[in-house]
């Protein structure tokens, strides 16, 4: 069973909102998917990407021109398995997460129907936060099965 975590605010209804207007699926996916998503998710919101290799993954962060931010990491096999986001506006979200994670966090955002500032689920295969700020967004997700051997938490963020 999921844990999930909602406080009061305007993020559910914005959630919502912001899922009915993001672009159709695309054949690449975000989490869990394959690197090929990582150039695509930078080029949708505008901004190139500088590549980090360490010892067991690639991080490859963004930032527009507006100071939206996007960090991806994707493993030595080439499956994101984590990414964040900030800035100014809502990430797309179905692009980010893709078809199956994005789905979860719709289902998950109308449960708990109201005014929401933050958004957590907290499940085996998934974690994904979300915060509604008083002059934008922040959010990040990672798939803890999936986060290689050797790296910690600290170091998604």
């Amino acid at each position: 069973m999921s844990r999930l975590q909602v406080h009061a605010g305007v993020l559910a209804p914005a959630l919502l909102i912001v899922f009915s207007v993001a672009a159709a699926p695309r054949a690449e996916a975000g989490l869990g998917g394959d690197v090929a998503s990582v150039a695509h998710d930078h080029a949708a919101i505008g901004s190139t990407h500088t590549l980090t290799s360490t010892a067991h993954y690639d991080r490859y962060d963004g930032m527009t021109a507006d100071g939206a931010k996007l960090s991806e990491f994707v493993d030595r096999s080439g499956k994101v398995f984590a990414v964040n986001w900030s800035g100014p506006r809502s990430a797309d979200l179905k692009s980010l997460l893709g078809p199956t994670y994005s789905a979860r966090l719709t289902a998950a955002a109308r449960a708990h129907p109201g005014n929401h500032h933050v958004l957590t689920i907290n499940d085996p295969d998934l974690v994904v936060s979300l915060v509604r700020l008083q002059r934008g967004w922040l959010g990040s997700a990672h798939l803890p099965g999936a986060i290689p051997a050797g790296v910690t938490l600290g170091e998604l963020h």
